[in-house]
């Protein structure tokens, strides 16, 4: 009864080598008769050129055979990269123990003596073109995702290059308005000023002012943030300063005089110290309480938390007016997002994106959380400075 062979495949390529005709032709004719493409060959030389010329699926192989014997046969094929993988059967009257170790010391897979029966032969070769067939699979696969993996780290690769000259680009326009639109813009805003200060007394004229006042604030506060931001590219953890924490909020404290800050904290934090520049600190401090302020109902008074955690001193400011989705508390930071403009903190500009870069380029980190409908909470952890301990 032959196997069934799907009619776009070939049959499966069997050698059989074996020097007595007898059992070449028995093997051969069964080997047909289920299906497979068997190869007789007479001795171990003539097998192994025409594997070389022609890999076979599967190899039966004799042990006594004249010149070369089966466990040499089968130690070349296994030296050879292409036919090393290729699965060998032993077919013997040998049934010792030592020659079963020497047949799978040489790389056979399986072991048959003689007389043998032809069911068993089958069964044992099914087997054994099945793994062969799953290991090839399993190389393909293998294969396959190594192409997979190879191309998505290009598409990261190349995106990664798109995104630092998309922070080239960012970095270079920021550096042009704080450079190149800063003269004009003067310019225009003392011509403004100056325009509007010959405008007659009236309570029109006044609000023109003041509107003007706070919009030429706004924007010199949006050419200062983008002048702190080109700035802070050269900065790194190591190049901060000591700064004592209650120092820093006391200094804060005095450039916030309409808001009253209650600074609660264990003891050990007044003589903590943070690193960073000074200047930059309390500028990154201030803009975050007044984004407090900005997310609280209680506008004028608020309340700031510090405590040691890890390396780092931690502040709490929480906030209970954040009327914004988690999306966009996710995205506040972002300098291209649109949220802060849509938000209570719209006056702030990119003061609070500003105050993030400050705190991370000393190797802190601030975040905003949203906890209930419009409770949240901002945190800002500085980097402490570790004491040093000296021998006696």
């Amino acid at each position: 009864m032959k196997t069934d062979t799907p009619s776009h495949k070939r049959p499966p390529s069997i050698m059989v080598v074996d020097d007595l005709p007898s059992n070449l032709e028995l093997l051969t004719r069964m080997l047909y008769e289920r299906g497979y493409e068997p190869r007789p060959f007479p001795n171990g030389r003539l097998a192994l050129a025409a594997a070389r010329a022609e890999p076979p699926d599967l190899v039966l192989l004799d042990v006594n055979l004249p010149g070369m014997n089966g466990f040499e046969i089968c130690r070349q094929l296994k030296e050879d990269p292409v036919l090393k993988d290729i699965p060998v059967i032993f077919i013997t009257v040998h049934a010792g123990t030592e020659e079963k170790l020497k047949a799978f010391a040489a790389g056979a897979v399986d072991y048959v003596t003689k007389p043998f029966h032809g069911e068993e032969i089958n069964a044992r070769m099914a087997a054994h073109l099945k793994i062969r067939s799953l290991q090839r699979q399993l190389a393909g696969e293998n294969e396959r995702l190594e192409h997979l993996v190879a191309e998505r780290t290009r598409q990261l690769a190349a995106a990664y290059a798109r995104q630092v000259e998309l922070g080239r680009l960012k970095a270079d326009f920021l550096r042009m308005i704080s450079h190149e639109i800063r003269t004009p813009v003067h310019g225009v805003l003392g011509i403004g000023g100056l325009l509007l200060d010959l405008l007659p007394p009236t309570q029109q004229a006044a609000l023109y002012q003041e509107g003007f006042k706070t919009s030429a604030a706004r924007l010199r506060d949006l050419i200062e943030d983008a002048t702190t931001l080109t700035a802070l590219e050269g900065l790194s953890p190591a190049s901060g300063q000591c700064l004592g924490v209650v120092e820093l909020v006391e200094r804060t404290r005095g450039v916030l005089p309409k808001l009253k800050i209650e600074f609660e904290r264990p003891p050990e934090v007044d003589t903590a110290q943070v690193y960073g520049a000074p200047e930059l600190l309390q500028k990154a401090l201030k803009t975050m309480i007044e984004l407090t302020a900005a997310f609280s109902k209680q506008k004028k008074l608020l309340r700031l938390r510090a405590r040691e955690e890890g390396q780092t001193i931690r502040f709490t400011l929480a906030v209970d007016a954040l009327r914004l989705s988690a999306e966009a508390v996710a995205d506040f930071f972002k300098i291209e997002s649109s949220v802060r403009s849509a938000s209570a903190a719209e006056e702030l500009g990119l003061g609070p994106v500003v105050a993030q870069q400050i705190i991370a380029a000393f190797g802190g980190e601030a975040t905003l959380s949203k906890g209930g409908e419009t409770s949240g909470e901002l945190v800002i952890a500085l980097r402490k400075v570790q004491p040093t301990t000296g021998s006696a």
